[in-house]
């Protein structure tokens, strides 16, 4: 009779020691990398949220055929009365025919509400004046003094935000026209 050797199957200590210490390395170098991947998205969506809502205020004003305001705040309290920081989150609103001037800040009994947006995480948002933002019947800005937004990243710890190599800001800026361009910020606070 001939005796049949079994190899027994899997994995040797060894070698999955090895596979892990691998894993290991490659995770010290990818996850720092992925926080500020995920840092930029923060920024970007918020960015990109506050750009989206005062396209609608412009646009809702044009289709209305009214004024239409946003402010910091939310629907249930309202505007946050002179306040220049938009990342606990901001309204847009229109009022009724014929009962507005601009600038006037949301009442929910007197005002339409027309979108409220959530606050940011880990994001900063401020804004260079504490003026309630108001588009008139043909888009332009009510008063026509331009506007600029920054957008930066804020870490749980601190209360301002700040600007680096990995995570840079995003600037918006709104003419007296009404119209809206991006482009990369120089500091939090426009």
């Amino acid at each position: 009779m001939i005796a049949m050797r079994f190899r027994s199957r899997g994995f040797s200590l060894l070698e999955l020691m090895v596979t892990v210490a691998v894993v290991a390395i490659l995770l010290a170098i990818a996850v720092p990398s992925f926080r500020g991947v995920i840092h930029r998205n923060q920024v970007s969506s918020a960015s990109n949220a506050l750009l989206a809502s005062v396209n609608y205020a412009r646009s809702e004003a044009i289709t209305r055929g009214q004024l239409v305001s946003m402010c910091p705040g939310d629907k249930s309290l309202g505007c946050t009365a002179g306040s220049k920081v938009y990342d606990q989150g901001w309204i847009v609103y229109t009022y009724p025919a014929g009962a507005a001037s601009a600038n006037k800040a949301y009442v929910a009994a007197s005002s339409i509400l027309l979108r409220s947006t959530e606050p940011q995480t880990n994001v900063s948002i401020e804004a260079n004046s504490g003026t309630i933002v108001t588009f008139g019947k043909q888009g332009q800005l009510k008063p026509s003094t331009p506007l600029q937004f920054a957008t930066c990243y804020r870490s749980a710890s601190s209360g301002t935000g700040t600007i680096t190599t990995k995570v840079p800001g995003v600037e918006l800026d709104v003419n007296g026209s009404g119209s809206v361009t991006s482009k990369a910020a120089t500091t939090c606070s426009p």
